[in-house]
């Protein structure tokens, strides 16, 4: 069975999503518990407005998904009572619902900015990092290769990517918006990376010219800060820089504050700028400014969450391109769906044929000789599983639960040691 379990924008507000965010360093743990409670197979896509956990479970589990799911969380909360808090927020989903979801976010269907380009791009990485850590089986491997080529079709056959529009893209809008022209303003940039990078090109179409870039990898910064004709500065200067600036933008993967109250407050009063308005927009996931900043004098904290209702006041294009992206969506869930139903049905009577085979070789072979009965086992094995398989493939693309009739195969034919990370018996293709 193919299950998910998500946290996103949709269900969970910015302190929910950062309580349940998977951080970078902990992927490889999550990868390294394998084959425990039943999980032979797992993807994590990890964004700043999402974390998402796919899983394939053998058959034997799956007349219990609720267990599985439970079992899920355990695997992404192990801690104390982490996991029960999860399952009340997070969205299972099943089968081909969990599919139609994975594509529709490679397609950058369920951003917070409809058609955010880079969605794709954290999608192709997660997929990249669960394959490295031989994670991802055939059927993870199957849907996440069908995600991307869906996402990729929406991105260059539909107006659903038209225009620059994305979380960073949208912050300096509202800077813009907050300040008028940007020319005279001094703008800290915090983190380097794909964001912030696109926050500050963006920044630079408005005319923002006194740039400041802060990056743990100083050379980044320094990069960025010749391309933009800026500047960059150390780590340990965050709070000064950002106490003698207009804007200061913070986009790092960092799993704790960066950006504190407390010494942001003592850096104004020492540069004599705790009367001046200050806008801070934090695009991290978990969230790198500490909220009490928001609380100082002159001081406005702008997180994901406050964003939203300017990104879907500048959706209305992007709206007009949901039907044809939907419509690539669909089509290539049907051919997900299709070489499920296939595969899975192949592995449910694989030992069957394999038993039929080994009878007809052996019998043949004493009558007819080594190389005539390898040929007549062939012809009459196929021209005998081909009415089980049409039958076993046309039951699950209804739906219908096959589970008992591939035990019952599994349990008379196959060998004791039976190999999880084949396909294993699907209990039902319907969501």
């Amino acid at each position: 069975m193919l299950i998910s379990l998500a946290v996103d924008y949709q269900a969970a507000d910015v302190a929910t999503r950062e309580r349940f965010h998977v951080p970078l360093a902990n992927v490889p743990p999550l990868y390294a518990r394998l084959n425990e409670d039943g999980i032979t197979d797992l993807a994590i896509i990890a964004t700043c407005n999402r974390t998402e956990l796919y899983a394939w479970c053998p058959d034997a589990l799956s007349d219990n998904p609720r267990a599985l799911f439970k079992n899920l969380a355990r695997h992404w909360m192990p801690e104390g009572n982490d996991a029960d808090a999860l399952m009340e927020v997070a969205v299972p989903r099943t089968d081909l619902a969990a599919a139609r979801h994975a594509i529709r976010v490679a397609a950058g269907l369920e951003s917070q900015v409809l058609g955010d380009g880079q969605i794709l791009g954290q999608f192709r990485v997660a997929y990249g990092d669960a394959s490295a850590a031989n994670a991802t089986g055939p059927v993870l491997h199957r849907l996440f290769e069908t995600a991307l080529r869906a996402g990729k079709r929406v991105q260059t056959s539909t107006l659903l990517g038209s225009g620059k529009n994305s979380v960073g893209a949208q912050a300096a809008a509202l800077a813009a918006r907050r300040f008028g022209t940007l020319t005279h303003a001094r703008i800290v940039v915090v983190g380097c990376g794909k964001t912030g990078e696109r926050v500050a090109r963006q920044l630079f179409k408005f005319g923002a010219r006194d740039l400041v870039f802060i990056n743990r990898s100083p050379a980044r910064a320094t990069e960025l800060a010749e391309e933009m004709s800026g500047r960059s500065a150390p780590m340990d200067t965050v709070h000064a820089e950002i106490a003698m600036s207009d804007i200061a933008i913070v986009a790092t993967g960092a799993s704790t504050p960066i950006v504190l109250a407390k010494q942001l407050a003592k850096a104004r009063t020492n540069c004599a700028t705790d009367c001046y308005p200050l806008l801070l927009v934090d695009l991290s996931m978990p969230r790198n400014i500490a909220v009490g900043a928001a609380e100082l004098p002159g001081v406005t904290l702008v997180d994901l969450d406050a964003l939203r209702p300017q990104v879907n006041a500048t959706e209305q294009t992007r709206r007009m391109a949901i039907p044809a992206a939907e419509a690539i969506v669909e089509t290539e869930l049907n051919d997900f769906s299709e070489w499920l139903a296939t595969a899975t049905a192949r592995e449910a009577i694989r030992p069957f044929r394999e038993a039929l085979a080994d009878v007809c070789l052996r019998e043949l072979t004493h009558a007819a000789g080594d190389e005539m009965a390898e040929r007549l086992s062939k012809r009459i094995v196929a021209k005998l599983m081909a009415r089980p398989m049409s039958a076993m493939r046309g039951a699950m693309a209804r739906g219908e639960p096959v589970s008992e009739m591939t035990r019952t195969m599994i349990s008379l034919f196959s060998e004791p040691a039976h190999d999880a990370r084949r396909v294993p018996v699907h209990a039902g293709a319907g969501d």
